[in-house]
């Protein structure tokens, strides 16, 4: 598959409205900066445009509209994991020969940034308008905030020393919607990034409503959600404590519930499974991720994937393996459709479209995380993945309880996570990348070193952007 590229600064509102007359799930407005906001209903449109672009709204292999979270949230995460490929091979981050003129990495740039300049513009706008009951504007802009901080996560971990405090090299923190004077913007430093980030998920947490009036709007506990999966990655003093609190808050307190088996929530249960607190809506007649998968089978499984799966009972439906007339040998991801469609399928496949943004899983799993390399409360740890894991199907624990320190015990949580999360939402690349280096590389031995933990700033932002300078290592 080719991927799409999309010029950074192209404005929100010429892709919004090049898109207007697709957007049947995702209703918007041809601009999200101007006088376009003057009452709730209107600020509520062009809110939606928002939430259409962290959808990634595009259009699948037959032009016909699509959410496309698969292409920037899924697969190249997986990639840099190590758990996902071309069915080709030898992509550049599956062999991490990755260099700032790689296509992929200006993709994931690109639609990060769209996200950022689409919530920028609502928060302006949405700002003076008057007639907007107070309570509910505060829960509009927190969603502005939420959908800003997700991105800025996004980037931050992506394309940032997001582990060191003392660098410079951070994220371009842009706080204002894009327009000629402003474009040239160089880095803020890490610490600084991190700073604005929490504080729009604060803001987010104080005011977002307990639920959304749909599932694909965000919640106060995804929120906390992305605010544990923020600090778990930064591992500052007093952060492990944070990522504690906070999954304990949502596993106790929250609406949402763990699916007693896994399979379900992706093969028959989908949006209905108590487990998902926030999904990615698809359009009714999309077949994208279907094409993907099955199809056209453009990613497949690696043989990482099949080693982390042995002795696995997801082994039986997460993926098969298939006999492609020109390509041997595939293991076909199935985690999100169990059949072997016709390829001229009349009409879409439930369930099989969909996309998580964030389950429940995650939060027991970082929770988890930060006990065992606290290295403390390790039966707690443990009792959390075995939790977990059961109800993927695993009933031996004996790798579980044999774990005798909280090093094992990290290793074995993130390999849960990088099977539970294959071609999700990102998380399984970010748990393998917090492993101390050498036992990242004893499972990725593709990685040449620390520099290739994060990616280069594209050359297509460079070449705009006189202020901006590349991360070390490239």
């Amino acid at each position: 598959m080719k991927i799409k590229l999309y010029m950074l600064f192209f404005t929100i509102a010429s892709v919004l409205s090049s898109c207007k007359k697709q957007l049947n799930v995702y209703p918007t407005t041809s601009e999200v900066d101007g006088n376009v906001i003057v009452d709730s209903k209107s600020a509520q449109t062009v809110l939606n445009g928002v939430y259409y672009q962290f959808a990634a709204g595009t259009q699948d292999y037959s032009g016909v509209p699509a959410t496309g979270w698969i292409t920037y949230n899924e697969v190249m995460y997986s990639f840099m994991a190590g758990t996902l490929d071309y069915s080709g091979g030898g992509s550049e981050f599956e062999l991490f020969e990755i260099d700032d003129r790689n296509s992929a990495s200006d993709v994931l740039w690109s639609y990060n940034y769209l996200l950022v300049n689409a919530a920028n513009g609502f928060l302006k706008n949405l700002e003076p308008a008057g007639t907007i009951p107070e309570g509910r504007k505060r829960e509009m802009q927190a969603e502005g905030m939420f959908l800003r901080a997700f991105a800025n996560t996004q980037l931050l971990l992506a394309f940032a020393e997001y582990k060191d405090m003392n660098s410079k090299y951070g994220i371009l923190l842009r706080k204002e919607f894009v327009n000629a004077n402003n474009i040239n913007l160089a880095q803020s430093t890490v610490a600084e990034s991190y700073a604005f980030i929490l504080q729009d998920l604060d803001f987010a947490i104080s005011n977002l409503p307990l639920q959304g009036s749909q599932l694909y709007y965000a919640n106060r506990w995804v929120a906390k959600l992305l605010k544990a999966r923020l600090l778990i990655n930064r591992a500052a003093q007093g952060d492990y404590a944070q990522v504690i609190s906070l999954t304990d808050d949502i596993i106790k307190n929250s609406p949402f519930a763990l699916e007693r088996n896994q399979r379900d929530i992706f093969w028959t249960k989908g949006f209905s499974s108590k487990e998902v607190m926030m999904s990615v809506q698809p359009y009714a007649d999309q077949q994208f991720k279907l094409v993907s998968y099955q199809q056209g089978l453009h990613y497949t499984g690696t043989g990482l994937m099949t080693s982390l799966f042995r002795d696995d009972p997801r082994r039986e439906w997460v993926y098969t393996v298939v006999d492609d007339y020109y390509l041997g040998e595939l293991n076909e991801v199935t985690k999100y459709y169990s059949g072997n469609p016709d390829p001229n399928l009349a009409t879409p496949v439930p369930n099989a479209e969909n996309c998580y943004a964030f389950r429940l899983s995650e939060a027991y799993l970082l929770q988890a995380e930060a006990l065992a390399v606290q290295n403390s409360e390790l039966a707690t740890a443990k009792n959390l993945l075995k939790t977990v894991v059961a109800n993927a199907g695993l009933s031996n624990f004996a790798e579980i309880e044999a774990a005798t320190s909280g090093a094992d015990l990290q290793v074995l949580i993130v390999k849960e996570v990088m099977k539970n999360f294959i071609c999700e939402n990102g998380v399984d690349w970010y748990a393998l990348r917090r492993l101390p280096f050498q036992t990242l590389k004893s499972i990725r031995p593709a990685i040449p070193d620390q520099t290739r933990l994060i990616l280069p700033v594209p050359y297509s932002e460079r070449a705009k952007n006189i202020k901006i300078q590349q991360n070390p290592g490239y």
